[in-house]
C-alpha cells in the first residue's frame, strides 16, 4: 500500500494536509491507546514511515519517481586509508579512537543520521467533576517546538550547488589518529562534494520554533484524578522533517463544594429538617446531571444513606455507578414561647426512652436497630424525571 494511500490522501496533497491525515490517524492508532494490539502497532508504524516519507521533499519526489519508499540516506561508515608515518598527517583531522569508530557502528545503533521523531511533551489538565461525567472537547495552551514554515522542519533551503567547504569539494573527510589515517564520505554533502542547501535564516538551521499553541483534547467520560491521556502527534516537531512526538497529559480533577468521588460513586450530604424527616418529603437535590427530586421517607435517621440508582460516574468497565446521599438532620432554633410549648407537646406525645438499649447495654436489641438501619440505608429510593435546573 502506497503512502498515500496509507494516510488517505491524494498525490498532490499538501504538506499541512499530511500532518493533519497523521495526526488523526496517529490519534486511532498509538499503541498507548490499543494496548496489546499487534495489529495497531503493526499500522501505527507503516503510518509513521508514511508520514516521514511524505514530509520530507526529497524523500516524496524520490518514491514519486520510483514508487519505492526508501530511507533516509545514512553516512557511509570510515574506512581504513593506511598508514603515514610523517610527523603530522597532512590534510587529516586529528581525532580520537572513539571518533575514528564510532561510524563504524553508527548505522546499527541510529539508523544513520536523517529525520528523527520529536521528543514528546508532558503536562497536565485540570478537569471538573461535569466533565468526568459527561466528558468534554477542551482546548489547552501546550508550549512546544513546532516545524519552521519556511524550511518545512528541514532547517536547510534549496540553493544553487556550491563546493563544500568541510570537505573542500572532494566529497571525503580524513581522519588521523597517530599515522593511521582513515577515510570516509563527508556528512554535509553524502560525498558528492557540493552541497544545495544553505541553512534556513527563519530558524538558523534548527528546523523548528518555540511556540505556545492551542491543542484541542478529547475527554471521555470516567476519567479519574491521576490518569494519563496521550495526544498523538501533539509533542515536539521532529528533526529534519521527522515525525512529531506525543502530548502527555496528566489527569487532575478539580474538588466539587457537595460531591466526593469513592471509586464509581458519588457523595453528597444532605440537609434535612426535622419536620421533613418525620413526616417524608421530596427534596430537590442538585446534580451533576441536573436537578432530581429525590423522596425522603418517614422517621428517616440522621446519618441514613439513600442510594440513586446510575446517577453516578460512569465506568469503562461496567455499568455507571450510584449517587449515595446522606442525611444529615438540622434542628431548628426554639427562640418563643410557642416554639418551646410544641416541642413539649411532641415530647408528651412520644415518651419513648430513645437510649434504653444503649443504658443497658442490650447487644441484642442495638445490633436488631443497627440492622434494620443498614437495610434502609442500602436501599434504592426513587427518583422523578429530571427538571430544569
Amino acid at each position: 500500500m502506497s503512502p498515500y494511500d496509507l494516510l488517505g490522501l491524494d498525490r498532490d496533497a499538501s504538506e499541512a494536509q499530511v500532518r493533519r491525515a497523521y495526526r488523526r490517524l496517529a490519534r486511532r492508532w498509538h499503541p498507548d491507546l490499543n494496548p496489546g494490539n499487534a495489529e495497531a502497532a503493526q499500522r501505527y508504524a507503516a503510518i509513521t514511515a508514511a508520514f516521514e516519507t511524505l514530509v520530507d521533499p526529497v524523500r516524496r519526489r524520490s518514491y514519486d519517481a520510483s514508487g519505492a519508499m526508501a530511507p533516509p540516506p545514512a553516512a557511509a561508515p570510515a574506512s581504513f586509508a593506511g598508514f603515514d608515518f610523517s610527523l603530522a598527517v597532512h590534510g587529516a583531522q586529528a581525532s580520537t579512537f572513539g571518533d575514528l569508530f564510532v561510524d563504524v557502528f553508527r548505522q546499527a545503533a541510529t539508523g544513520g543520521p536523517g529525520s528523527l521523531r520529536g521528543t514528546d511533551v508532558h503536562a497536565e489538565i485540570v478537569i471538573t467533576l461535569a466533565e468526568v461525567l459527561h466528558g468534554a472537547v477542551r482546548q489547552i495552551e501546550v508550549s512546544r517546538r513546532v516545524a519552521c514554515r519556511l524550511c518545512r522542519g528541514l532547517g536547510v533551503l534549496d540553493a544553487a550547488p556550491v563546493r563544500c567547504q568541510p570537505c573542500g569539494g572532494s566529497g571525503q573527510v580524513r581522519l588521523g589518529r597517530g599515522h593511521m589515517v582513515f577515510v570516509r564520505a563527508c556528512e554535509a554533502c553524502q560525498g558528492a562534494g557540493l552541497v544545495g542547501q544553505r541553512p534556513c535564516h527563519g530558524c538558523h538551521g534548527h528546523g523548528h520554533h518555540e511556540m505556545t499553541q492551542s491543542v484541542s483534547v478529547a475527554l471521555p467520560p470516567g476519567l479519574a484524578d491521576g490518569d494519563l491521556l496521550v495526544q498523538p502527534g501533539d509533542g515536539h516537531a521532529g528533526h529534519r522533517g521527522g515525525a512529531p512526538g506525543d502530548l502527555h497529559l496528566r489527569v487532575r480533577v478539580a474538588p466539587d463544594a457537595r460531591l466526593t468521588r469513592h471509586g464509581s460513586d458519588l457523595h453528597m450530604t444532605l440537609p434535612v429538617a426535622v419536620h421533613e424527616a418525620v413526616l417524608g418529603a421530596r427534596i430537590a437535590v442538585p446534580t451533576v446531571d441536573g436537578v432530581v427530586s429525590v423522596r425522603v421517607p418517614p422517621g428517616v435517621q440522621s446519618g441514613q444513606r439513600l442510594r440513586l440508582r446510575e446517577r453516578g460516574v460512569p465506568s469503562r468497565r461496567g455499568p455507571r455507578g450510584d449517587l449515595v446521599i446522606e442525611v444529615q438532620l438540622v434542628l431548628p432554633p426554639v427562640i418563643d414561647a410557642r416554639g418551646r410549648q410544641l416541642m413539649q407537646e411532641f415530647a408528651r406525645l412520644h415518651p419513648e426512652d430513645v437510649r434504653a438499649a444503649w443504658r443497658t447495654g442490650d447487644a441484642a436489641a442495638s445490633t436488631a436497630r443497627w440492622s434494620a438501619e443498614v437495610a434502609t440505608a442500602t436501599t434504592a429510593v426513587d427518583v422523578s424525571e429530571k427538571t430544569e435546573g
